[in-house]
């Protein structure tokens, strides 16, 4: 599939039988019950910990087999850093929001045990047996975005170091690709594709490490990046998957909107830390384009082709996107937020869990309990009450 597409209209009015926006209390409700049902069935010691959907061939069939067998104990069982910050902003969003202590406790509790992962050298191990042996940028970003969170409310010095550790392995070891215009931060410490989502998350750390440091050279490849950033974008405002390079074939569209939401939000953040003229670009093209990913159910868009599969975390994700891109006037305010907002909160299971994915395939499903996805909701579920207090300390 190459870069054109013909544009995907704007989702149709659903008028009387639009829901709305779930206020504040509905949101941080679903967000008590999941956050129950991952401390009780996901956590332990610190850690985030479980089944994942995998890569390939396992997300593409086998986790359907562990699925229906839900009887059998199968041996994957996964500490992801990208869990371990989702949910150390949680706590500590759950925690303002509340005064309740133990929210605080969990998030020092899961920034110790963060660190007690990090590797000498400064990296974080990939958890899936199939890329053991790479380390991947955006764990380690994850990480380090754990780390510096809570330093902000925690200010030891072991825990700073743990981000500038990573910061200068990140920078050393896995490095960069040039481009015709800025450059792209490489995907694993093996170059691969110049992968634009990696570029966008890294340019947020390098932001919120400069800050956090009052010290100016842990920015200094942002204005690369964010020239890469601005030069690969879609004319439809989309931020390609893989852009061509000498390692890997481009490939301008895998899950679309699940994507550039992440790309929005971090974006946003980026604009919180430093005013730029391209950021603002970007974002004002993106919000356009992700606009178009919500179907008639709320539910997000699989893809830029299929609106099948339906998968919740995209949904959610999808709907913090849109909440933004209103909020800060780059679409106007037609109910898409709520309406991506009201579909997760119909997904949500009486144990206050997500499943993965319906309709795959057209009929498959898959209900196991994903602790990564489900940590992810979590932050979008609390981001419209507690967002504030989150940009606040990342900004």
């Amino acid at each position: 599939m190459g870069a054109a597409m013909a544009a995907k209209p704007l989702p149709p009015s659903i008028g009387q039988a639009d829901p709305g926006m779930p206020d504040e209390i509905q949101l941080a409700d679903a967000a008590r019950r999941l956050h129950a049902h991952l401390l009780n069935h996901h956590y332990n010691r610190g850690l985030v910990h479980g089944p994942d959907a995998g890569i390939r061939f396992q997300l593409r069939l086998w986790r359907f087999f562990k699925a229906a067998l839900s009887s059998v104990r199968w041996n994957d069982d996964y500490v992801f850093m990208q869990s371990q910050g989702y949910w150390i902003l949680s706590n500590w969003m759950l925690f303002e929001a509340t005064g309740e202590r133990k929210y605080q406790g969990l998030a020092l509790e899961s920034t110790e045990a963060t660190l007690r992962l990090q590797q000498p050298e400064g990296f974080w191990r990939y958890p899936l047996p199939e890329r053991k042996h790479l380390i991947a940028t955006v764990e380690g970003i994850w990480g380090a975005i754990g780390l510096l969170a809570t330093y902000a409310r925690e200010p030891r010095e072991e825990i700073l170091r743990g981000a500038v550790r990573w910061h200068e392995f990140l920078v050393r070891q896995i490095g960069f690709q040039a481009h015709s215009k800025g450059k792209a931060i490489n995907y694993f410490d093996k170059p691969r594709g110049k992968i634009s989502n990696n570029s966008v998350l890294a340019v947020w750390f390098f932001l919120r490490l400069a800050k956090t440091t009052n010290d100016a050279r842990y920015a200094e490849h942002v204005d690369d990046l964010l020239d890469f950033i601005e030069d690969v974008q879609l004319p439809n405002g989309e931020l390609p998957y893989i852009v061509d390079g000498p390692h890997e074939k481009g490939r301008p569209h895998y899950l679309c909107y699940q994507y550039n939401a992440f790309q929005f939000l971090q974006l946003a953040w980026t604009a919180t830390l430093r005013s730029d003229l391209r950021t603002r670009r970007i974002l004002a093209k993106l919000a356009g384009f992700l606009a178009r990913g919500v179907t008639p159910s709320g539910a997000s868009a699989a893809d830029c082709f299929h609106d099948r599969p339906e998968t919740d975390y995209y949904t959610a994700v999808l709907g913090a996107a849109l909440h933004d891109a209103e909020r800060l006037g780059l679409l106007p305010d037609t109910g898409l937020a709520g309406r991506c907002y009201a579909r997760t909160l119909q997904r949500q299971r009486p144990d206050g869990s997500f499943g993965y994915t319906t309709g795959d395939y057209g009929l498959l499903r898959d209900g196991r309990s994903y602790p990564r996805p489900q940590v992810m909701t979590l932050f979008h579920l609390l981001y419209p009450g507690c967002g504030n207090g989150f940009e606040k300390e990342s900004g």
